[in-house]
């Protein structure tokens, strides 16, 4: 369990740093360009790896967390317990923002595919996730309310949103003229605000721990979903001047 966990982080932590600086180049690149078309199926490709091994490690850690990260220095008896409930603690947030960058990249990607036809975004591969997302936030609400963990509370109500969000554009009776544009630029920056999240929260604190201490640590989390949400608001301001995006239905 512990080899397995070991390789897997290996390469979502190299993909993941191969995709913090990949992500820009959809964002920044021309719109329907060949640049911003490959860089945006490949940087889709590692992101549905990263979720996948994101989530895969979450379980083994959930499952059994000495196993994953004690099996070679065993723990004091004492200690197993205490030891148990904090990796587990964090390991059901990891595994949450999984399920959010999965959601998030593969609905943008079938809202690209769909365009205005939305009948196969109502597959049940697409939906299933979404639910999971749905119902694993609110438990993760919970949870956070319960520890008092904040962070948690508050990434539990971005997979709400999230959630809802999604499912509102699914089955919603009529689209804007091109609002699948707008919907599928705001979910390609939801994945980065997951893909960003899950760096400060995992690696970027420990990078962060001597400028930014004590209960200040939550602002390194709150970083990347800050400025998403500012950013999703100025450029689907943007884009629905550009492309044209109207209250006309189609």
């Amino acid at each position: 369990m512990s080899t397995i966990h070991s390789t897997l982080l290996y390469l979502h932590i190299l993909l993941g740093a191969v995709c913090l600086l990949l992500f820009w180049l959809p964002v920044i690149s021309t719109k329907g360009s060949k640049l911003h078309s490959t860089s945006g199926r490949v940087y889709y490709q590692m992101m549905l790896f990263i979720a996948a091994s994101g989530a895969i490690m979450s379980t083994l850690v959930l499952i059994d967390p000495v196993a994953v990260y004690a099996s070679a220095n065993p723990l004091p008896t004492d200690k197993v317990a205490q030891f148990q409930a904090e990796r587990r603690h964090f390991s059901s947030f990891l595994l949450l923002l999984s399920v959010l960058t999965w959601v998030t990249v593969r609905h943008a990607y079938a809202v690209l595919h769909a365009k205005s036809t939305r009948q196969q975004l109502k597959h049940w591969q697409l939906q299933l996730p979404v639910l999971l997302l749905l119902l694993g936030s609110f438990y993760m609400l919970w949870s956070g309310w319960q520890s008092g963990t904040n962070l948690f509370m508050i990434f539990s109500i971005v997979g709400i949103f999230t959630a809802l969000g999604i499912w509102r554009y699914v089955w919603q009776k009529q689209l804007a003229q091109r609002q699948w544009i707008i919907e599928h630029f705001s979910s390609m920056i939801a994945s980065g605000i997951a893909l960003y999240t899950a760096f400060f929260a995992a690696g970027g604190r420990r990078m962060l721990a001597g400028i930014i201490t004590g209960h200040w640590q939550i602002v390194s989390w709150l970083i990347a979903p800050i400025l998403g949400v500012v950013a999703i608001a100025l450029f689907k301001r943007h884009f629905e001047k550009k492309f044209r995006v109207t209250n006309s239905h189609q």
